[in-house]
């Protein structure tokens, strides 16, 4: 039976995936659609991953629309999940699927309007096609039941306990803000149930390689994930400094929080700001606020959320549906 509905905003890379099947294995979530844009790729290719990740589970039914270009030039450092965002393994979707028409941001307004304050809607990479609404129509996100935003770096008061605890967190800064600071100061003035999870959260939760190795076996959703991951998780362990091969699942965090709030141990109610340091901008809560209150997670239940990942990699792939 379906107790929630969930559109998802993606640039469908790596974690994103993880994430998309996180969602796809809980008995209690629709899927009503999903909106792509650039990021890990563009925003067409991000579609294209959307499709081919769902099929992986069966679904073929779930409308995928395009999102928002990047407004500037490609970064020059090339992403960490490839050049197609899925690890460079050659994967595609079905040959009888293809993008619904209309855009990211028009699908986001049927369904707001379709079913008032009954949707989640969860943010997985940068804010364009979420700031494009915004600006159409002020209260947008007041209209869905919960917003979910992975991005952030939490409150700014926490800024040196989280530098202390991951020596690599100001550095990485908060990627989807960083791919689009306008989008990000958009959303950020926006009224609404607005939940960050951000970097200081999702960086904390490194997944065990040699883990999803041992689940991979003929047939379960572990294969897939092994197989996009393989140079993703090498990145992870270097820029995380793990003592063993690690890969990080950011998505899949904020989609737990978003399925389940009572993993969230902690948070902290601040005005999002978008700061720019040292060539990054990065989003931080800061008290006291003059303007929308959002909230900002600072600790999850990091079991739980391992436990869920772990149901979901063990789950079977379905090509059919």
């Amino acid at each position: 039976m379906t107790d929630r509905h969930v559109l998802v905003d993606t640039d469908t890379g790596v974690d994103d995936a993880l994430a998309l099947l996180t969602l796809a294995h809980d008995p209690g979530i629709e899927i009503v659609g999903v909106g792509s844009v650039f990021g890990n790729c563009t925003e067409t290719q991000a579609a294209s991953n959307a499709l081919t990740v769902l099929s992986v589970v069966g679904l073929r039914d779930v409308p995928v629309c395009i999102g928002r270009p990047r407004p500037g030039p490609p970064p020059a450092t090339p992403s960490a999940h490839g050049l197609d965002g899925l690890g460079d393994r050659g994967h595609r979707p079905p040959p009888d699927t293809g993008p619904a028409p209309g855009s990211a941001v028009e699908q986001l307004f049927r369904a707001a309007e379709e079913r008032p304050g009954a949707v989640d809607l969860l943010c997985l990479g940068p804010l364009a096609n979420i700031a494009a609404a915004v600006t159409r129509d002020p209260l947008i996100l007041t209209r869905f039941r919960s917003v979910t935003i992975m991005g952030g770096m939490g409150p700014a008061s926490r800024r040196g306990a989280e530098a202390a605890v991951q020596p690599q967190f100001l550095g990485k800064g908060d990627t989807n803000t960083n791919h689009d600071p306008a989008a990000a100061t958009a959303v950020a003035a926006a009224p609404g149930s607005i939940t960050w999870v951000g970097m200081n959260v999702t960086g904390r939760l490194g997944l065990d390689w040699a883990d999803l190795v041992a689940r991979s076996a003929p047939g379960k959703v572990a294969t897939f994930v092994r197989d996009i991951t393989e140079d993703y998780h090498r990145h992870c362990t270097i820029t995380y400094r793990a003592d063993h091969p690690i890969y990080t699942s950011h998505d899949s965090v904020a989609a737990a929080v978003m399925l389940d709030p009572t993993v969230v141990l902690s948070a902290t109610d601040a005005q999002p700001r978008v700061h720019r340091v040292d060539g990054r901008s990065s989003v931080w809560g800061v008290t006291p606020a003059r303007g929308p209150v959002h909230r900002f997670v600072t600790d999850v239940d990091f079991r739980s959320i391992r436990d869920r990942i772990a149901a979901t990699l063990d789950a079977n792939i379905s090509r059919s549906g």
